[in-house]
């Protein structure tokens, strides 16, 4: 994904913006300098509204978001709007499109705020908006989400469009463990190896049961898989409890430390309502779409599949066909359909002159036409393609530029995505019935629901912990049974023996393969960017636990360092490495954009991060400073050569309104 545009009207501080942010590959970087106060954040907004759209609640909400300046002069009126448009490139199916997308927010009649959204696809545009019908609505809203889900997922937003300042918090959040998993996990083929590996076990421990003689013995074995089946049942049943339990406890945890301190979580509280309300909607009208898709991918399965697959089966042959009628000179050539009509017409001369008096018969008129079409060709151009018709060859040529695309990998990657979000919509589901009781209630509920959650939390990891060491418990004696007899073996358990410890060492190797990749990146970013451990990072180890993962620094000398002992600054560069390292090896290919860019960063660890970290952390990188951070004088030298593009945004502060020119503090 490369963001090549970003238009933001009457949008806060920006009354008018129209920003180029187009990079090449071997100048990444684009610039962007402002005081405090003076627009970067607000860019920074523009530019995630525009790919994920304005939660408007209502009309003061959406008097708030307009430009100040132009409402204190009374510019503003009902026929006013905001607009975000934000231009951007991706590849799909190895193939790069353009798209541009536009979202308009007004208020209607009745005051309430409404939206229009525009997506141009390579030229193509289509539009939906508040106003529009409720089926189409879902269908056009479901394609938009899936286009800029397949560039950057919302959720996994944060992690490339994020303040510095807050980037050391990350360490805490539980998201980041995810993300790190899901990274992992997606290794291509990393799964498709543990479903293989998995069923190769059931089958191995089918094929033992039945080669057990002593039905006592059998008995027990059967005995220990159901035992061992009901205990995965339980801990899979604790994981989901577990997993719904963090998921509240993230969600809410900046709720409950405003509860804590005293706030007013009212506004708060409504906004996340709308928010989930929104997801969740999602979520279904994805399932929707979905099944639409699906059932169009069915019923035009002959011309998305079939035709193109029989195309290819005798395209050669149709080509050799084509070159040979083209040969073929058209002056000397008559056609089996003419030779027929000749024919007709030559025994109705003779019926005519009495020089034929039965009716010939169809065995007379076929040898006849057989006659004429032979003596027509004696001295021209012959072929084994001389039965086919004229009029069919534009068939065959329209048949081999047949284009079509096949669907049925896509409409795989939407299945894979959307069970993934319909398994998360339970949790969401009671997040919003939290938030409702939580919005009725008060502060107190909302620390008690909240520390009631984190016991519960507690408890279904321990349970979790507890049913895994159960389940070793009766696989040791699952393995006693493990024995083939030496005198009659089975060849198919043999087999599946084999199998199981392959499938397993291939989805490992994978698994070990992605992890050195990140610990090697990470080592290598660390010992040139972390100052106060330049060159001393021995190595960087991510768990080998993946349903509790983590990761962990150690220093030459053999000891961890421990990262919540860390100062703010060092937090800050750790997690930026991380991000660059999950970016270089991830599924996704975003831009990365940084607020607050030097956050609490020390002269040493900046030029580090300037000369070493920057020019390589993506193929586009949109940088927001203020002068004190990335200093012209000292630090731009560093950076200039990787720089597209550098704009100084210049804050307006009687019309209250931010304007963008060309340059890095210039003046």
């Amino acid at each position: 994904m490369l963001i090549t545009r970003i238009i933001a009207k009457n949008f806060k501080t920006y009354q008018d913006l129209d920003l180029d942010l187009s990079v090449n590959e071997e100048q990444p970087i684009i610039l962007i300098g402002g005081e405090n106060g003076g627009g970067k954040t607000t860019l920074f907004q523009a530019i995630y509204s525009a790919l994920y759209g304005l939660k408007v609640k209502d009309e003061a909400h959406f008097n708030k978001l307009q430009n100040a300046g132009a409402r204190a002069k009374n510019l503003v009126t009902n026929d006013n709007k905001v607009e975000l448009e934000i231009h951007f490139t991706g590849k799909v199916l190895h193939t790069d499109f353009t798209y541009k997308i536009k979202r308009t927010y007004a208020l209607n009649a009745q005051n309430t705020p409404v939206e229009a959204v525009s997506l141009n696809l390579n030229g193509d545009t289509f539009n939906y908006g508040t106003a529009t019908p409720h089926a189409e609505r879902v269908k056009k809203e479901a394609e938009v989400n899936k286009i800029i889900k397949a560039n950057l997922p919302q959720e996994l937003s944060k992690y490339f469009l994020f303040d510095a300042m807050q980037a050391g918090d990350l360490l805490k959040d539980e998201y980041l463990n995810r993300v790190i998993k899901e990274n992992i996990e997606n290794v291509m083929g990393f799964n498709k190896y543990i479903q293989l590996g998995s069923a190769t076990s059931n089958l191995t421990e089918e094929y033992i049961a039945q080669s057990i003689e002593i039905e006592e013995e059998r008995n027990q074995y059967k005995t220990l898989l159901d035992e061992r089946k009901k205990q995965e049942e339980i801990v899979g049943s604790n994981q989901t409890l577990y997993e719904r339990a963090l998921t509240y406890s993230i969600a809410q945890k900046d709720i409950y430390e405003s509860a804590k301190e005293g706030k007013n979580l009212q506004a708060n509280i409504q906004e996340q309502i709308l928010i989930i309300e929104k997801q969740i909607e999602g979520i279904l009208n994805k399932e929707v779409l979905f099944i639409e898709q699906s059932e169009k991918f069915l019923n035009d399965i002959e011309i998305q599949v079939f035709i193109p697959k029989l195309v290819s089966i005798v395209q050669n042959e149709i080509e050799l066909l084509l070159s040979e009628k083209k040969q073929q000179p058209e002056s000397e050539t008559l056609e089996p359909i003419q030779i027929n009509t000749i024919a007709n017409k030559v025994i109705a001369f003779l019926q005519e002159n009495d020089l034929l008096t039965n009716e010939p018969s169809a065995e007379v008129r076929s040898k006849l036409t057989t006659y004429i079409l032979k003596k027509a060709n004696e001295n021209g151009y012959t072929s084994g393609y001389d039965f086919v018709d004229k009029n069919d060859l534009a068939n065959f040529e329209q048949l081999l530029g047949w284009s079509s695309i096949n669907y049925y990998n896509t409409l795989e990657q939407q299945k894979i995505s959307l069970e993934k979000e319909l398994y998360n919509l339970p949790d969401l589901q009671i997040q919003l019935l939290e938030l409702r009781k939580n919005d009725s209630g008060g502060s107190e509920d909302i620390m008690k629901s909240y520390e009631v959650n984190e016991l519960k939390t507690k408890e279904y990891k321990e349970a979790i912990k507890n049913g895994q060491g159960e389940i070793e418990r009766v696989d040791a004696k699952i393995k006693r049974f493990d024995l083939s007899d030496e005198e009659v073996p089975n060849p198919k358990l043999e087999l599946l023996k084999k199998l199981g410890p392959f499938f397993s060492k291939v989805s490992n190797a994978l698994l070990e393969n992605k992890k050195a990749k990140i610990e090697e990146a990470m080592k290598a970013d660390l010992n040139t960017t972390l100052v106060v451990y330049e060159n001393q990072i021995d190595r960087v180890v991510l768990s080998e636990d993946l349903s509790n993962l983590s990761f962990k620094i150690y220093h030459k000398a053999g000891n961890e360092i421990y990262l919540d002992e860390l100062n703010a600054a060092s937090k800050q560069i750790i997690i930026q490495v991380l991000l660059k390292s999950l970016h270089q090896y991830g599924d996704y290919n975003p831009p990365v954009m940084i607020d607050t860019v030097m956050g609490y960063l020390d002269e040493s660890s900046r030029a580090s991060l300037l000369e070493n970290y920057f020019p390589k952390l993506s193929h586009q990188t949109i940088l927001l400073s203020t002068d004190s951070e990335i200093k012209k004088a000292t630090d731009l030298t560093k950076i200039e050569n990787f720089i597209s593009k550098k704009y100084t945004l210049i804050r307006d502060k009687e019309n209250q309104l931010t304007h963008v020119v060309d340059g890095y503090f210039e003046n």
